[in-house]
């Protein structure tokens, strides 16, 4: 694969990974709520499902959802009734957040991995945008196995970087929180995030 080709889709992937979105967006609330460290656990489930979308992506889902675009209209519903349990789960355990420090136990670090995975591989926006670029990156010459061993690196790179400033800019908000009782508000303020995307993507599954 050219180095031309590998650059374009460095800059390509990396300034579509920081334009606001779901895990962005997940990334921000739990950098709020439980900090940086343990978003660190959300983060790696969430690198997980974007190599499941993305390696799903270049073996053919793209030919699926061309046969059936009604399928990622599907998608779009699933990951909006996700989100809205997520969301309203946080909302009702913030109650507990003054016991645990911010909400730090609202969630074990098997829940957040689980969570970045889930909420990965049900964004549709992940998938029509895979769908939609990276067969253009892909060529019939070489070997699709070596293609995907160089795009998906850095693909999940990008992301990472792109959570980190997201989750780090979420504890620094948090910070404004800090005092007794402000707490409570902080977790619901996240569920709010949440539950926001939700429904955007349940309207959007209902017009596609």
């Amino acid at each position: 694969m050219a180095l031309e080709t590998l650059t374009l889709f460095a800059v390509t992937i990396f300034a579509i990974s920081m334009t606001p979105g779901l895990c962005m967006t997940l990334a921000f609330s739990l950098g709020m709520s439980s900090g940086y460290r343990r978003t660190l656990w959300m983060m790696l489930g969430e690198l997980a499902g974007v190599a499941t979308v993305a390696i799903s992506v270049a073996v053919g889902v793209a030919q699926v959802v061309q046969w059936m675009p009604e399928a990622l209209a599907w998608l779009t519903l699933l990951g909006a009734l996700y989100l809205v349990y997520v969301g309203v789960g946080m909302w009702r355990s913030a109650s507990s957040a003054l016991e645990t420090q911010s909400g730090r136990a609202s969630f074990s670090k098997i829940q957040l991995a689980v969570l970045g995975y889930n909420t990965a591989v049900l964004n549709p926006k992940g998938w029509a945008f895979l769908i939609a670029i990276l067969p253009g990156f892909i060529n019939e010459i070489d070997s699709l196995l070596h293609q995907l061993g160089l795009l998906v690196p850095i693909f999940l790179i990008s992301e990472f970087i792109a959570m980190s400033v997201y989750a780090l800019g979420g504890r620094q908000l948090a910070r404004w929180f800090s005092k007794p009782g402000h707490s409570v508000w902080l977790n619901r303020l996240a569920a709010t995030l949440i539950l926001f995307i939700a429904i955007l993507f349940g309207l959007g599954s209902v017009n596609a």
